[in-house]
């Protein structure tokens, strides 16, 4: 073995991950930590571990090294010269897919040829590890993998011992509206509420804002996450919702799927929107977390009256959901359900959906660079002016608008205040003034950001109903 390889689908559990591995070794060079939003201190003054970690991202020469899935994979389906130097040194490397229920079924085929052909030619291992392990084995009408091993065998007795949560499921015909889920919240001490889109956690938090603003700017328990927020922002959001939660005080967050796979937050009770099973498991799992509460955590499951649902691969795996949870049967505690649920799930017809394995086996490797996007979404990152770091966002840009040739060191400093905006919400903020062009290339928001007098509150960036028919999961 010449490395591991921990490959993970967010960046916002990347620096929580990152976090462990420093207290297990102890040293920042003991492994790398590759990822957008890694970013520098110091842009004119890079320190010297900051100079070996330019160079070592640049191939991956390192023991062990924490990245996320996209970097991964485009680098293993890229053409480009900065993404194909590091992948020598993927072979005979340990893989590590955490959470790998989230790779995207639309190119699941190419993905899962790809992960085949490192196996059987390059003396890669893969281990793909999830608490809702995915169906991937080859079978008639998938191409799956072939001789999946369990590291563990027997796992229903450990879904039994370990078993730290109850399941509340939703009764035939009850659904819940935005007013009651916010009177719920404002009975618990500590709950977590999540939902499918921004737009509905928008609405939950509106009806939950204080109404007098001069009184208080923000409500000091109730928080936010989603995508709308800058990765600088929901890293404060975490860090102060997790010292609530030690503390036993009170803390509401309200939240898209971005707070589930992975992010260790320990919360009593946990409401989440109907929505696809693995992403139901997964926001149990922020429910008594760590196994030390007095009693089993609760994880209600819940239909909105008024609720949005993504379309494409997030409804599929929505519906399929909704109609195992009406079998009097369903039990969420049961591994078998997962089989049978991702099972329907992949018979999704799209599974190549860009056409990706027949570019490749023409080897028209350029176009396969050209559509193979993990992110599918059409969007341009803005970047936003952050309270807590405004000032020092105010220089960077300032420097970038007199500069005659931009600073890499600046762009990798902006990343952690940068929010992706769809095409065509960009378009509409180009036309009301809210997203201006610093350089070719490079947008700054000028609209409403928000993120409360400390920066651990807010809802980030504010788009109103007509300007963003926002119906995205994060």
């Amino acid at each position: 073995m010449a490395r591991v390889i921990y490959a993970i689908p967010y960046t916002s559990i990347i620096d929580q991950t990152a976090q462990v591995f420093r207290g297990l070794f102890g040293d920042d060079r003991a492994f790398l930590e590759h990822h957008s939003d890694v970013g520098t201190l110091d842009p004119d003054q890079p320190s010297p571990s900051e100079i070996r970690r330019r160079l070592v991202a640049e191939n991956w020469d390192a023991a062990l090294i924490v990245t996320t899935t996209v970097q991964l994979f485009e680098s293993l389906l890229g053409q480009s010269t900065s993404r194909c130097r590091k992948l020598h040194h993927i072979a005979n490397s340990v893989i590590i897919l955490d959470e790998a229920q989230m790779l995207p079924v639309y190119f699941l085929t190419p993905l899962l040829d790809v992960l085949r052909q490192l196996v059987a030619h390059y003396g890669v291992t893969v281990v793909i590890c999830t608490a809702t392990q995915p169906d991937f084995e080859a079978r008639q009408g998938f191409d799956g993998l072939e001789a999946i091993d369990d590291i563990i065998p027997s796992p229903e007795r450990y879904f039994a011992q370990l078993k730290r949560v109850v399941y509340q499921l939703p009764v035939a015909g009850e659904t819940w509206t935005w007013e009651q889920i916010a009177d719920r919240v404002r009975s618990e001490r500590q709950i977590l509420v999540i939902v499918n889109t921004r737009r509905d956690a928008v609405d939950i938090l509106d009806l939950l804002t204080i109404e007098d603003p001069l009184e208080h700017e923000y409500d000091p328990t109730l928080f936010h996450l989603s995508t709308r927020l800058c990765s600088a922002h929901r890293k404060a959001v975490l860090a102060e919702v997790r010292r609530l939660l030690d503390l036993k005080e009170p803390c509401r967050l309200i939240a898209t799927q971005v707070v589930e796979a992975g992010v260790d937050v320990d919360f009593p009770l946990v409401m989440r929107a109907v929505g696809p099973l693995d992403s139901i498991v997964q926001a149990a799992g922020r429910a008594n977390r760590e196994g030390k509460m007095p009693s089993l955590g609760q994880v209600i499951v819940f239909a909105p009256e008024h609720g949005h649902t993504p379309q494409g691969a997030y409804r599929v795996g929505t519906d399929v959901a909704a109609r195992l949870l009406k079998e009097s049967a369903a039990d969420l505690h049961d591994p078998a359900l997962y089989q049978r649920y991702f099972r329907e799930y992949y018979g999704y017809p799209y599974r190549d959906h860009y056409g990706i394995q027949a570019l490749r086996k023409s080897f028209n490797y350029p176009e396969v660079a050209q559509k193979f996007r993990m992110i599918g979404d059409e969007s341009t990152p803005v970047i936003v002016r952050y309270k807590p770091e405004r000032e020092a966002i105010e220089h960077l840009l300032n420097r970038l608008r007199t500069a005659r040739y931009p600073r890499r060191s600046d762009l990798r400093a902006l990343q952690p205040y940068t929010v992706n905006l769809l095409t065509h919400e960009l378009k509409k903020a180009q036309q009301q003034g809210l997203a201006v062009e610093v350089i070719p290339g490079v947008w700054e928001w000028r609209g409403n950001y928000e993120s409360g007098i400390d920066g651990k509150h807010g809802q980030g960036i504010v788009l109103d109903s007509a300007f963003s028919a926002d119906l995205h999961i994060w």
